[in-house]
C-alpha cells in the first residue's frame, strides 16, 4: 500500500500524517510518501514580481524542509517506511500528478475549512484534489 500525504507543516496536515501512519501499521506492506508543494503564494512572493530564480528555488527548498520536519519525525518514530518530495507548482495538481506517477493507492490529507461564502467562492486545495484524484482521498479533520 502506498499512501501520499500532502504536508504543509500545519496541525491538520500533521493529523493526516498520523492517520496515514496508523493505516500503514495495519497493512502488510506500506509506504508513506510525504509531499510538500511550494508555489509563489506559499513563498510569500506572489506580489513581488520578477525574482531571481535561484532565490525562489532556495526559498522553496527551505520552506519545504521546514514543512516536512515534524512529519518526518512522526514517520521515523512510527518506524514506517517513508520518502519525501518537495515540489514547486499548483498544489492540488502537483499532488494528483505525484499520486498518479507513483501509483499511489490512496491520498490522505488534512482539511482546513474556509467557511461561509469565502469557501464557496474560492474553493480549496482539498476540493480541487478530491475532484482531480483518481484514487481514494481520505480527509482528516
Amino acid at each position: 500500500m502506498k499512501i501520499v500525504v500532502p504536508v504543509d507543516g500545519s496541525d491538520p496536515s500533521l493529523r493526516a500524517v498520523k492517520h496515514a501512519l496508523a493505516m500503514a501499521k495495519g497493512a502488510r506492506s506500506a509506504e508513506i510518501l510525504l509531499v510538500t508543494v511550494q508555489n509563489m503564494v506559499a513563498l510569500g512572493a506572489s506580489d513581488i514580481g520578477v525574482l531571481d530564480p535561484s532565490l525562489v528555488v532556495q526559498a522553496a527548498r527551505r520552506n519545504g524542509e521546514r514543512a516536512l520536519r515534524k512529519a518526518i519525525a512522526l514517520a521515523k518514530a512510527a518506524k514506517i517506511r517513508f520518502s519525501t518530495r518537495n515540489e514547486m507548482g499548483a498544489i492540488a495538481e502537483t499532488v494528483e500528478r505525484i499520486a498518479r506517477k507513483e501509483k499511489a493507492d490512496q491520498i490522505v490529507m488534512g482539511t482546513r475549512g474556509l467557511g461561509g461564502v469565502r469557501g464557496l467562492l474560492l474553493g480549496s486545495v482539498t476540493t480541487q484534489l478530491v475532484h482531480l484524484a483518481t484514487v481514494p482521498v481520505t480527509l482528516v479533520k
